[in-house]
């Protein structure tokens, strides 16, 4: 099956297509310009290109990365923007989809989709209804339910991952990681307090698993890593992973006695380091029904059924 990845040129989009193929999957990307350069299989096409003209190959689904990120403090500017971006623009590729006769389509939200709580969100949270950003991406899915209902023959998936990391990302588990190698870690009391991550490479398979496998129907995953550690841990974790921690102000010792350490865990949370490859992976869902897409051995399919990470409640 050929995708459509949106939004392809994103640290996610940017994995998603190396992780596919290497999987022997191809299809198109697209950006705001063409993306490249390009994994084998893969043709890159501009969003406006691409909205406005027929399909140069067939596509089985789309994968909707597109997103305008989320902001602390955003301004007016920032929240038409939320609207412009996370709503029309998944409005206009769910069009495309039904003029192309596309009856697969695969939304990658956010957990700020759900109204924040005090605890572990599951799938079937309430929506959030007063940040802006959080409120964009529930309208997104709104849309996409909405599309799934007008015809019982279509499959939508929206996929909730909690915060990604992975080499190149940005984002604010990045500058956690920073404080960390820096020597300078900014815990507040004892640091108990719960976090729930994605490591790129299970994101990515989620997605694939979704893009290809699931039926028809709407289908929502929360998706995270098995474990869900506390900031203590992951700050002992960071640190015990960069051996040249010192030179950057701190030991491996200075933070291993400040925090439970913790040895044995799945993954590395270090911007040097790569997508975790040695765990499994599993999606598995709470809401309604169990399901068990292919596991990651060594980065490969290796069949079904085997738990690891997962989907179901997240901790924000």
């Amino acid at each position: 099956m050929n995708l459509l990845v949106t939004g392809a040129r994103g640290f996610v989009g940017q994995g998603l297509l190396g992780y596919l193929s290497g999987r022997g999957v191809a299809g198109l990307a697209t950006g705001r310009t063409a993306p490249t350069p390009l994994p084998e299989g893969w043709q890159g096409r501009s969003r406006a290109d691409l909205l406005r003209s027929h399909l140069p190959t067939a596509v089985g689904a789309v994968v909707h990365l597109e997103v305008k990120q989320h902001v602390p403090r955003p301004t007016a500017a920032d929240e038409a923007e939320f609207e412009t971006v996370n709503v029309v623009g998944t409005r206009e590729w769910l069009g495309w989809a039904e003029r192309m006769s596309v009856g697969r389509f695969v939304l990658v939200s956010s957990i700020k989709a759900v109204a924040a709580g005090s605890g572990a969100m599951p799938e079937d949270s309430p929506a959030e209804r007063t940040a802006p950003y959080g409120r964009s991406k529930a309208h997104a899915e709104a849309a996409v339910r909405e599309w799934a209902a007008a015809d019982a023959r279509r499959t939508a998936v929206i996929l909730r991952p909690a915060p990604v990391y992975g080499p190149g990302n940005e984002a604010n588990l990045a500058a956690f990681v920073r404080q960390i190698i820096a020597g300078k870690p900014c815990l507040i009391g004892r640091g108990e307090t719960r976090k729930s991550v994605v490591s790129r490479t299970n994101l990515c398979a989620a997605i694939a698993f979704a893009a290809q496998e699931i039926g028809p129907g709407c289908h929502v995953f929360n998706v995270s890593d098995p474990e869900t550690l506390s900031l203590a841990e992951l700050a002992a974790l960071i640190a015990s992973a960069n051996p040249g921690l010192a030179r950057g102000g701190g030991s491996p010792a200075r933070h291993r006695n400040r925090v439970a350490h913790r040895p044995r865990l799945p993954a590395h949370l270090s911007p040097a380091a790569g997508d975790p490859r040695d765990h499994d992976l599993s999606v598995r869902r709470t809401c309604r029904r169990r399901l068990s897409p292919p596991a990651i051995d060594q980065g490969r399919p290796r069949g079904n059924g085997c738990v690891g990470a997962r989907s179901g409640s997240v901790t924000a």
